[in-house]
C-alpha cells in the first residue's frame, strides 16, 4: 500500500506554489515567474518518477496474472480501467499544456525549443507572464470552455470511478490527491466564479502550467494509491492462517502381511482464531478444537458405514459462505477371538461339516473361501458347509479377501484338515444299551436301531440286515436270518415265547450311513431277567 503520506520534497513544492499564486495578486515580477519555471520542472520531473513507479506495479499485475490467474483476474481488470482512464486524462492536461505554450512561444502550432527562453539558468515561456492565454483556452467564454468544462468532467470522472473500485470501508486506506472539480462556495469577493474561473482566469501563463503539471503529478499519485490497493487485495482476500502442524493421514490402521502401508503426511495450516463450522450429513454439528473437527460416532451394528457433510468457511473479504463437502467410510466388526485345535482339525465324509471363517479387520460379506484338495463349500457370511468325499486324505480351505488392498482379492489365510469317515454306529434293540435288560423291556422292542454315541453330528443309519442267535436252556442254538431293520414274524414270534434267562446274540449286523458306505458293526449281546 503507497504512503499516504507527502514527501518532504513535494510539501515544499505545494507550499511555494501556494505562496506564489498569492503573491500574483500583489505583483507578478520577473522573479516569480522565474520561480514558477523552477517548480514545474520540479514537479514534471517527480511526475515522471512516479509513472516509473506506476509502471513497475503493472508489471506486477502482469506477473500476478500469468501466475495465478484466477485468483488476480479480478482486481487485474479493474487496474486496466485504471491504466487506461489514467492515459487519457493525463493525454488531456499534456495537449492544454502544449497548446498554451505554443500560444505563449512562437505560436507555430507545436511545442518546440522556439517556444522557450533561457534567462539565469531557467528555461521559461516566451511569454510566461500572459494572462489571457489561459482564459482563452480552459475559461472563456464565460467560464464556460468546451475545453475547460471536457477538464473538469475528466477529473470528476477519475474520481468517481476510483471510489467506486474501492469498498467504502476501505476508502481510509488510499488518499485522494485530486481534489474535486467544484465551484467555489466561500466567495469573498461580490463577483461569483466557477471553477473554471477560479483557477484558470486571468492567471499568468507559467503559473497555469505550473498548475497543470501539479494535476499531473496528483493523478498520478492517486493512480500509485488506487494501484497499490488493488495489487494487495489479490492476496487479502485469501484465507489467514496462523497454526501449522503436521498430520499423517493412513488409508488404514489396520493391515495384513503382504500388505503396503500407506499414508499422506502433510502440513496443515489453519486459523486457531476462527470457529469452523463443520456438520454432518442430517446437520449435526462437529465439536472444534485447534482448528480440526473432532469426530465421534459409536458403532453399534456391524459393516460398512459411509458418512459425510460439509464445512462452512466464511471469505475474509466478502463476507460470502463457501461450503466444502467432504465423505469417507469405515468398516465395523464384531470382536472375535479365533481358536484353531492345531490335532482336531477334522472334516467328516458324507455330513454337512459347519464351519465358521472371520478375518479381522475384513467384513464377512467380503470373504471369499474354497477348498482344495477335493470337496465344496457353500455358505456366506462367515458361516459355511463343507462336504468332502474321502477319508484318509488331507484338504485346505483357502481364505481370501475381496478388495482387502483395494486390487481385487488377497489371500488371507489357509487351514489344513484331516477327512475321516463317520465313526461306527452301535447295533442296539430299539436303542436298549446291550447287556441285562429285563423280558417285559425286550420284548417291547420291534426291531434293530444303530446308535452313534457322543458324535456331535445327528446323523442316520439304516439297518440293512442282521442275524439273530437264539440260546434258551435245554435248545438248540437256532440262527435267524432278518432283512431290513423290522423283525420278520419268525424273529417276533420267538421274541414273544422268550423268557427269562434267555440269551440273543445279534450280528452280521450291516447298515448304510449317509456317506453310502455299508459297514458290518459288532455283535450286540442281550440276557433277559
Amino acid at each position: 500500500m503507497a504512503s499516504a503520506k507527502l514527501s518532504p520534497r513535494q510539501r515544499m513544492i505545494n507550499m511555494m506554489y501556494l505562496v506564489l499564486t498569492a503573491m500574483l495578486a500583489l505583483n507578478v515580477s520577473a522573479e516569480i515567474l522565474k520561480a514558477f519555471a523552477m517548480i514545474n520542472k520540479s514537479l514534471e520531473e517527480t511526475s515522471l518518477s512516479v509513472g516509473q513507479k506506476n509502471e513497475a506495479l503493472y508489471k506486477a499485475f502482469d506477473d500476478r496474472m500469468e501466475k495465478e490467474p484466477g485468483k488476480a483476474k479480478a482486481n487485474f481488470d479493474k487496474a486496466q480501467i485504471i491504466r487506461k482512464k489514467t492515459k487519457e486524462i493525463l493525454k488531456f492536461v499534456k495537449e492544454a499544456k502544449e497548446m498554451m505554450i505554443d500560444l505563449g512561444g512562437n505560436q507555430n502550432q507545436k511545442m518546440d525549443e522556439g517556444d522557450f527562453k533561457v534567462e539565469a539558468g531557467a528555461r521559461r515561456v516566451i511569454d510566461d507572464g500572459n494572462i489571457d492565454i489561459s482564459s482563452q483556452v480552459l475559461v472563456n467564454p464565460e467560464g464556460k470552455s468546451p475545453k475547460g468544462l471536457e477538464f473538469k468532467r475528466l477529473i470528476n470522472e477519475y474520481r468517481s470511478l476510483i471510489l467506486n473500485m474501492v469498498p467504502k470501508s476501505d476508502l481510509k486506506e488510499i488518499k485522494l490527491y485530486l481534489d474535486e472539480a467544484v465551484d467555489p462556495s466561500d466567495q469573498l469577493s461580490g463577483v461569483k466564479k466557477n471553477w473554471l474561473q477560479s483557477n484558470f482566469g486571468e492567471m499568468p501563463l507559467s503559473g497555469v502550467i505550473t498548475l497543470l503539471s501539479k494535476y499531473e503529478s496528483d493523478i498520478r499519485n492517486t493512480e500509485t494509491e488506487v494501484i497499490s490497493y488493488l495489487l494487495s487485495q489479490i492476496d487479502a482476500a485469501s484465507y489467514k492462517f496462523d497454526k501449522v502442524e503436521a498430520k499423517v493421514v493412513a488409508r488404514s490402521s489396520y493391515i495384513l502381511t503382504g500388505q503396503d502401508y500407506e499414508a499422506d503426511i502433510l502440513l496443515v495450516a489453519y486459523d486457531s482464531r476462527q470457529d469452523l463450522d463443520i456438520r454432518l450429513e442430517g446437520g449435526t454439528k462437529v465439536p472444534v478444537e485447534a482448528g480440526m473437527g473432532k469426530l465421534k460416532i459409536r458403532a453399534t451394528s456391524e459393516g460398512e458405514k459411509k458418512w459425510g457433510g460439509f464445512i462452512n468457511v466464511v471469505s475474509p473479504t466478502s463476507g460470502e459462505l463457501t461450503r466444502y463437502p467432504f465423505s469417507s467410510s469405515y468398516t465395523v466388526a464384531r470382536p472375535a477371538a479365533v481358536v484353531s485345535p492345531d490335532k482336531m482339525n477334522v472334516l467328516y465324509v458324507g455330513v454337512d461339516n459347519p464351519v465358521s471363517i472371520s478375518a479381522p479387520g475384513v467384513t464377512p460379506e467380503n470373504l471369499l473361501p474354497a477348498i482344495s484338495g477335493g470337496g465344496t463349500i457353500t455358505g456366506s457370511k462367515g458361516k459355511y458347509i463343507v462336504r468332502v468325499n474321502t477319508p484318509g486324505m488331507n484338504i485346505n480351505v483357502d481364505v481370501r479377501g475381496k478388495g482387502v488392498d483395494g486390487k481385487g482379492s488377497q489371500m488371507l489365510g489357509s487351514t489344513l484338515f484331516r477327512v475321516k469317515a463317520v465313526p461306527d454306529p452301535q447295533a442296539t434293540i430299539g436303542g436298549l444299551t446291550p447287556g441285562s435288560v429285563s423280558v417285559s423291556q425286550f420284548k417291547a422292542q420291534g426291531g434293530m436301531i444303530a446308535t452313534l454315541k457322543d458324535f456331535d453330528f445327528d446323523m442316520r443309519f439304516d439297518i440293512i440286515s442282521f442275524r439273530m442267535l437264539y440260546f434258551a436252556a435245554r435248545k438248540d442254538v437256532e440262527p435267524f436270518a432278518n432283512t431290513g431293520a423290522i423283525y420278520n414274524a419268525k424273529i417276533q414270534q420267538i421274541i414273544r415265547n422268550s423268557k427269562a434267562g434267555d440269551r440273543f446274540i445279534f450280528d452280521e449286523v450291516k447298515v448304510v450311513g449317509p456317506d453310502k458306505i455299508t459297514r458290518k458293526l459288532p455283535p450286540a449281546v442281550y440276557s433277559i431277567n
